[in-house]
């Protein structure tokens, strides 16, 4: 609005939070459309050696001493 806000009524006052309230919104829900999806965690989860070769299909054999 054109008007300082101490001299706005108090219904432009609402209204003029409302719209700035809009815009932050909107700003807020573009930047998250842009940002790329999340990578599952999945992988990083603490696993005993024998899950692990569960999961990815190779094991690794150490032999004993």
């Amino acid at each position: 609005m054109s008007k300082p806000y101490n001299q706005m009524t108090p219904a432009e006052r609402t209204a003029a939070r409302i719209a700035q309230n809009r815009a932050i919104t909107e700003k807020i829900a573009d930047s998250k459309a842009q940002r790329p999806p999340v990578v599952s965690s999945a992988g990083f989860t603490r696993a005993t050696p024998d899950e692990q070769a569960k999961r990815s299909g190779v094991i690794r054999k150490v032999p004993a001493k």
